[in-house]
């Protein structure tokens, strides 16, 4: 670092330090100019810094900066905004510039900004989701040994002395060092000591996270590289070594096949080659002969197959395209809403093409991960290096290559051995995380399954929506949207009636296939006569052994992980509950232990009842891993997998459960509701839903709409590849509505019914919805605190302040939680006004004694 400034250097990766007694205010190396600084925190705004002179050239919008915040902790913090204007309170300055050009783009500036104004959130929180973690800096407090110490151990005890003896072999210690050499994990009262005897003094380090990878190369020195004649003088160099001998003639064959712009080989293809180790390459090095160096390359690499062309568009996409290109010339929003198999996928490769052509990028989002691993490997085949994936299970320092190729940022531009240049990857496929990618001439946003769940963050803030942020993020760029889905959901499928959005079809499947023949079963019936075993009816078994006597594969959907909900004693009523959270423990077999879903809390299955003391307990209900475990007593030949949060926890096991079940090595896939998103295998017959009745009767005014998306969506599943599938529906109620529509695929009647319904109520889409949720430690406390809140709502927003109210779970982590539902008619000056009066009723709130405590968690168009 050179008066403060970074410089960029392959050979080091730039460490921040900063002595915990340094003053940042420098009101005399002022020069004017300030900077509005965004940190990674829950703060309510940015944080104004002054610039020193000699930054005041480099600063702009989006470039992080090293600056000290809250106390003598150094974060990386981001330029909003960069003025002249004087805070009106005591300001430090910027300690340092860490990038010489911005990671952000003004665009994508105005979408943080949007979503933290919309979504009710602080910047700092948009920050914390949106930046990859590589770019993302903090400092760590460090020991040091003191130069004020004089290295006698006289006053030490046998603790203290440890630590001073470890400083005396490293400069440095961090902590959590001292708390490894220590064994033990209080250690602050120590370190605290040892700041009093002046045998240490703390400070502040900041290392960046992103490191490039690097190969280790080799090549010619001057004059050989340059002029090959020459060669002959390095081969009598080593004329009496015959390994250098054959090193230097392997270099020379594997040069003129693999030519480089910098003349260089990966040293492992010498080794390799000539069957040598590093010592020859390090003495031919000392002879003046070879160069050893280190080349930066990119992680993402590049797709190697042959390129191959898109399927024949048939009747219907081409239909369905030239209206999806109509309605782009009047309207920035398209809805897909075609069936199941219909082709959505090849209609959005077309598109892309098409946006390739005119030189845009292209964002592709998909609500699961594992959707997206299926999807890549298709793309691919016709787009190649095009596509790149972005989401939470690559690596962080893949993230930070792929953030910045989107930004125009891309350092390392070949490969090591074929020196092919990696383009630009100008499409990026993945789940919502991929909004924040700084898109510099994005012109297409495709929102695929649009009504799905898994688009809307739940915790922590930004709790924003993956569908209507990628509608935002293509108005501020200028960009087309397309919505792709087979069960619209009812916002996006009523803005089509109104004609909002546009509307196009599609009605069939592609290549004439037929819908799968639906058929729903009494659950209860069977029951009655006997024929239920276990939880599967009669039905069911019998058409997953034609199936699979047929060859073909089964999905069972069942949207309930574990094996068994509830461990309950039959005796006095006693059931197995969370420490931490008012539900029960779910039993895993795998595990052999009761887990907590909400906060992980674990604990051994219980031989007696702790209430009691009996010994009848019994587990009751079912998940995936009980259907799993049961089917293999019902069908001892099929081979069964699972797909659900616990079987694909590691980063690549939902391909590989999804590539055994393409490649046949799986006849039935048990799962929940990963199963239903988008997954095309063309070998199913048969697809089970097992208990209908979880998913439609649940509290919530969405509960219909969700029952009709998951079944509609997993019955899609079956018949995909030249013959019609069969889906069979289990139910306690059969006389349930939406299983009528299903039954018939009435989406049309399914809208109508549900429109009907959210009319009459004054839910969305004819309302606006906010939750609150109130959350402390002390239910006391909460509620005394609740009611204060709640005063400065309903004084100007009256009777549309629903609550406070206790949530079907009432404690989760700890924290007990109370709800208030906003809900408001659709005006803006409405909306403001609610906006406005939450934040007031957080600082009353939180200001009075005894309620800063109380956690506030916002929540717009709660899913």
């Amino acid at each position: 670092m050179v008066g403060g400034v970074f410089l960029k250097n392959a050979d080091f990766r730039p460490t921040l330090t900063r002595n915990l007694n340094l003053e940042t205010f420098h009101p005399d190396t002022a020069s004017g100019t300030f900077a509005d600084i965004v940190l990674p925190l829950a703060v309510p705004k940015p944080y104004t810094y002054a610039v020193p002179e000699e930054f005041v050239p480099a600063v702009q919008p989006g470039l992080r900066v090293e600056v000290q915040f809250g106390g003598n902790k150094l974060y990386a913090g981001l330029i909003l905004r960069v003025h002249n204007e004087t805070p009106p309170h005591r300001f430090k300055s910027i300690l340092s510039v860490i990038d010489d050009e911005p990671v952000l783009n003004e665009k994508t500036l105005k979408f943080w900004q949007w979503l933290a104004e919309y979504y009710c959130c602080s910047l700092g929180e948009v920050m914390e989701a949106a930046l990859p973690a590589n770019l993302k800096l903090a400092s760590e407090r460090r020991l040091v040994l003191s130069p004020l110490y004089d290295g006698s151990f006289t006053g030490l005890n046998d603790k203290e002395f440890l630590i001073a003896e470890a400083l005396g072999i490293q400069e440095t210690i961090t902590i959590d060092d001292v708390r490894k050499i220590l064994n033990q994990k209080t250690v602050f009262h120590i370190i605290k000591r040892l700041l009093e005897k002046k045998v240490i003094y703390l400070h502040e380090e900041m290392e960046e996270k992103y490191a490039p990878k690097k190969v280790a190369c080799v090549r010619l020195v001057e004059p050989y590289r340059s002029n090959p004649k020459q060669l002959e003088q390095a081969f009598e160099l080593c004329a009496r070594a015959l390994r250098q001998t054959e090193a230097l003639m392997a270099f020379v064959q594997l040069a003129r096949q693999h030519p480089a712009d910098d003349g260089g080989l990966l040293r492992s293809m010498i080794y390799k080659k000539a069957k040598v180790d590093s010592s020859v390459l390090n003495s031919m090095a000392k002879k003046g002969i070879f160069e050893l160096y280190e080349r930066e390359v990119s992680r993402l690499g590049g797709y190697e197959d042959e390129l191959t062309e898109a399927d024949q568009l048939d009747p219907q996409q081409v239909q369905v395209l030239d209206e999806i290109r109509t309605h782009f010339t009047e309207k920035n929003v398209v809805l897909l809403h075609g069936v199941t198999g219909s082709g959505k996928t090849r209609v959005y490769l077309e598109l892309m093409q098409e946006a390739l052509a005119r030189g845009e990028q292209v964002l592709y989002l998909l609500p699961e991960v594992a959707l997206t691993m299926q999807i890549i490997s298709r793309l691919q085949k016709t787009l190649g290096d095009a596509v790149a994936v972005y989401h939470h299970r690559i690596t962080n320092n893949e993230r930070v290559e792929i953030w910045q190729k989107i930004g125009g940022r891309q350092t390392v531009d070949s490969d090591p051995i074929s020196n092919f240049q990696f383009p630009i990857s100008n499409i990026i496929l993945g789940a919502r995380s991929a909004l924040f990618l700084p898109f510099t001439n994005l012109g297409l946003v495709i929102v695929d399954e649009e009504h799905d769940t898994s688009y809307k963050q739940n915790d922590p803030a930004p709790r924003y929506h993956g569908r209507d942020a990628a509608i935002y993020l293509a108005h501020l760029h200028g960009a087309k949207v397309l919505l792709g889905t087979a069960t619209p959901s009812l916002e996006s499928f009523h803005n089509a009636r109104s004609g909002k959005y546009g509307l196009v079809e599609m009605t069939e499947r592609f290549g004439g296939i037929e819908m799968p023949e639906i058929v729903i079963v009494d659950a209860k019936e069977e029951a009655k006569q006997r024929k239920l075993q276990s939880h599967f009816t009669s039905v069911l078994l019998d058409e997953l052994k034609a199936a699979l006597g047929r060859g073909e594969q089964a999905i069972l959907f069942q949207n309930r992980r574990g094996y068994a909900p509830t461990l309950r004693c039959t005796t006095c009523g006693w059931h197995s509950e969370c420490v931490n959270c008012d539900v029960s423990l779910t039993y895993h077999k795998f595990r052999n232990n009761l887990q907590c879903h909400y906060c992980g809390y674990q604990q051994e299955l219980a031989k007696t009842c702790p209430a009691c003391g009996g010994i009848d307990l019994k587990l009751q209900g079912f998940g995936t891993e009980k259907i799993e475990d049961e089917l293999k007593i019902y069908l001892p030949e099929a081979n069964i997998g699972r797909m659900d949060y616990d079987a694909v926890r590691t980063k690549d096991a939902h391909v590989r459960i999804i590539n055994d079940f393409e490649e046949r090595r799986l006849d039935i896939l048990v799962g929940t509701q990963m199963v239903t998103k988008g997954l095309d295998f063309e070998n199913v017959g048969i697809v089970g839903v097992i208990s209908a009745d979880q998913l439609l009767q649940f509290p919530d005014f969405r509960s219909g709409e969700r029952g009709f998306q998951l079944i509609t969506q997993v019955a899609g599943r079956a018949g995909r590849r030249g013959k019609r599938g069969k889906v069979i529906v289990q139910a306690m109620n059969v006389a349930h509505p939406v299983l009528r529509e299903v039954l018939d695929n009435d989406f049309a009647a399914f809208y109508a019914r549900e429109i009907m319904e959210r009319k009459a109520f004054d839910y969305p889409p004819f309302s606006r919805l906010i939750k609150i949720t109130l959350k402390h430690k002390k239910p006391d406390v909460l509620n005394r605190g609740a009611k204060s809140f709640v005063q400065v709502l309903k004084n100007k927003l009256g009777k549309r302040v629903l609550g406070p109210s206790m949530p079907s779970v009432g404690r989760v982590r700890e924290y007990f939680l109370l709800d208030i539902l906003i809900k408001m008619e659709r005006n803006p000056n409405v909306w403001k006004l609610t906006k406005d009066l939450i934040g007031e009723a957080t600082r009353v709130m939180q200001q009075a004694e005894g309620f800063s405590t109380v956690r506030v968690n916002v929540d717009v168009d709660p899913g």
